[in-house]
């Protein structure tokens, strides 16, 4: 271990949201300090939640998608990115990592102070005879963006199939739509995006219905049938066979957890890598962020597993601020999610009522619909919002809101009252905004906080 005016060595695994975050926090904090990042691929800091946008035209520049190359990463931060460089092994009674060089194929040690594990994660397989024909494609980094945009270019597909009713399948059929596909989105659940309320996802079954999405429920694909050009034809599910010159894999994610556990870095229930308020992990020096790692819910106080961006980079700079020698903390987080599936804005913050009432609360709902302007205004449009409270402590716990132009955004102000543990007749007093073009004079929130409070 380096002394106290010696330069801190600081490797960081990984180079997506988590892994830059640490890094550029790590040289803030500790200018003096030395830290190099590994990333197996070319690409590092891409906005992979942006890649459907990008695929439907509406970025019309993909490129745009990386706001720092590794080259900037270098001359502005100081910080040493290797791309292409895979880290096979952790060998922390040494403090030492092994690196595959992927263009020479060669193997090099090099020695760390502390260690971010940023490892990410990775789209869950089928596991089914096709999946890896030239037409089936998942959507979890740049090269499969582009891999998406240029068979739509130069193969013109005219059917898609979609696997998988969450976000990125919600996302995906909105583009592959505004492309001129026709679009079958086959579900293993009766409703999309599971864990938010049903109200909701009947709301956001009858947005695809009205745009032309076939909506398959209750579906499981049990095969892949491959044609002599090494082209899927079509998918064959329990629920009928639907034709594909195009197929998506939108099945969630699992964390990257192989590397850690060969270094004997502790899992927590969740599947991903354990961590305190620190993101220090069970070993001295190894500290772990983003996707591959759970956090603590300010909700429960339970370890979860939330795969956000927005999370991935704020336990990022906790890791790169505690590895640079300060002492962060990461107290908590809440899911706070939003998709905008064609014209209907969509957002989750906090837990539902199944996971509020699985964690032992006596869970209180309350939902109401409202306009999102004063209803003369041009734009005005209908909104609805479901509280979600504890009859006991009446904490505000969770929420959804999907409507118009207008509904994502008043989400925020539920998450920072869910994070902050507030009451719901602490949200029914809120001083908000009344402008006829922003929102009326009892605003949406308002209005469900307050009917919540009569069942409180």
């Amino acid at each position: 271990m380096t002394g106290p005016k010696a330069q801190r060595r600081i490797v960081v695994v990984g180079g997506l949201a988590a892994g830059p975050s640490a890094a550029v926090k790590a040289v803030r904090v500790n200018p003096r300090a030395s830290v190099t990042m590994f990333e197996a691929t070319e690409t590092v800091s891409y906005g992979i939640c942006e890649s459907p946008y990008a695929i439907s035209g509406l970025i019309g520049d993909e490129s745009a998608l990386m706001p720092y190359t590794p080259e900037r990463l270098r001359e502005e931060k100081g910080i040493d990115v290797r791309t292409l460089h895979r880290v096979e092994k952790i060998l922390p009674s040494k403090h030492i990592v092994v690196v595959r060089d992927l263009r020479r194929q060669t193997l090099v040690e090099t020695a760390y102070d502390a260690l971010i594990i940023a490892t990410g994660s990775s789209p869950r397989a089928l596991q089914v005879k096709g999946e890896e024909a030239r037409n089936v494609f998942h959507l979890s980094s740049r090269q499969d963006t582009l891999d998406i945009m240029h068979y739509i270019a130069s193969e013109k597909p005219a059917q898609a199939v979609i696997v998988g009713g969450g976000y990125i399948g919600m996302e995906m059929s909105d583009a592959l739509r505004t492309k001129g596909l026709d679009v079958t989105l086959v579900h293993r659940h009766r409703l999309p995006l599971a864990g938010l309320e049903d109200r909701t996802r009947e709301a956001i079954l009858e947005e695809l219905d009205r745009n032309g999405v076939h909506f398959v429920t209750n579906a499981s694909v049990s095969a892949l049938p491959v044609g002599k050009d090494g082209r899927v034809t079509h998918v064959a599910t329990n629920r009928g066979t639907f034709g594909a010159d195009i197929v998506i894999l939108a099945l969630g994610v699992e964390p990257n957890v192989a590397l850690a556990k060969s270094a004997k870095v502790r899992l927590g229930p969740t599947g991903a890598i354990a961590t305190d308020e620190r993101q220090q992990t069970n070993i001295d020096g190894i500290y772990a962020a983003g996707d591959c790692s759970e956090v603590r819910s300010a909700v429960t106080g339970l370890p979860v597993y939330l795969p956000l961006a927005t999370i991935a980079s704020r336990a990022g700079w906790v890791a790169g601020e505690n590895a640079a020698g300060g002492r962060a903390r990461m107290k908590g987080a809440i899911r706070a999610a939003a998709v905008q599936i064609f014209a209907l804005e969509v957002a989750q913050v906090g837990v539902s009522a199944d996971e509020a009432r699985r964690a032992k609360y006596a869970v209180v709902t309350e939902t109401i619909s409202c306009w999102t302007k004063v209803k003369s205004m041009p734009g005005s449009a209908k909104m609805s919002v479901t509280l979600i409270a504890d009859q006991k402590s009446k904490r505000l716990l969770g929420a959804n809101v999907f409507g118009g132009p207008g509904s994502v955004l008043r989400a925020n102000t539920l998450g920072v009252a869910i994070q902050q543990r507030l009451a719901v007749e602490d949200v029914a007093r809120f001083d908000m905004i009344y402008a006829p073009q922003f929102a009326p004079l009892w605003d949406p929130l308002l209005v469900a906080a307050n009917q919540l409070l009569k069942k409180l």
